[in-house]
């Protein structure tokens, strides 16, 4: 999207993070932003830390490190994207049920930006890399063997990358209970 802070981006006249955090909201009992700021939001938010992996990964070892530091009676944490508005609203409960490190899979593939990570299996993954190193989600997911949570027949999971995606979730926001 041409280098725009996908949370800000509009979509049926709200920002990607608020439809994000709504979705959560009834869900979790903290959300932590992972990112430069906190969009005015007054959640705590966590830039990607230096000491750790670069990419995708830098998001998890920077709630990994705030949680086990401010949070250590925690054994996990959820993650969603910022531009992944239609999740389900029984995410982090089927997720969780899951009794390890899990991630979510539908009929288009592996979505690892969802996932539920426990701590210890973070602690394990991020062990054997060296600052700068930038695995995949996908990769990590792997080498935790975090379990495959599969949501039959579900679209809730695509990201919006293009201007055209956001103009198909225009229309589809409304119907998935997000106004």
């Amino acid at each position: 999207m041409g280098g725009a802070d996908k949370g800000a981006v509009m979509v049926a006249g709200r920002r990607l993070i608020d439809h994000v955090i709504e979705k959560l909201k009834p869900q979790i009992d903290r959300i932590i932003i992972s990112g430069a700021h906190d969009y005015g939001t007054g959640l705590t938010h966590l830039p990607d830390r230096k000491d750790g992996p670069a990419g995708p990964a830098a998001g998890l070892w920077s709630a990994l490190m705030w949680i086990v530091r401010h949070a250590p009676n925690s054994n996990g944490f959820l993650t969603a994207p910022v531009d992944g508005p239609f999740q389900p609203p029984g995410l982090f409960e089927k997720l969780y049920t899951a009794q390890s490190s899990a991630v979510v899979r539908d009929d288009a593939g592996l979505h690892p930006t969802f996932g539920w990570w426990r701590l210890a299996d973070l602690q394990s993954a991020f062990q054997s890399m060296r600052p700068g190193d930038a695995p995949s989600l996908k990769s990590i997911a792997k080498k935790i063997t975090a379990r495959e949570i599969i949501f039959p027949g579900e679209q809730s999971f695509t990201n919006l990358n293009t201007p055209e995606e956001i103009a198909e979730a225009e229309a589809i926001l409304p119907q998935h209970g997000v106004s």
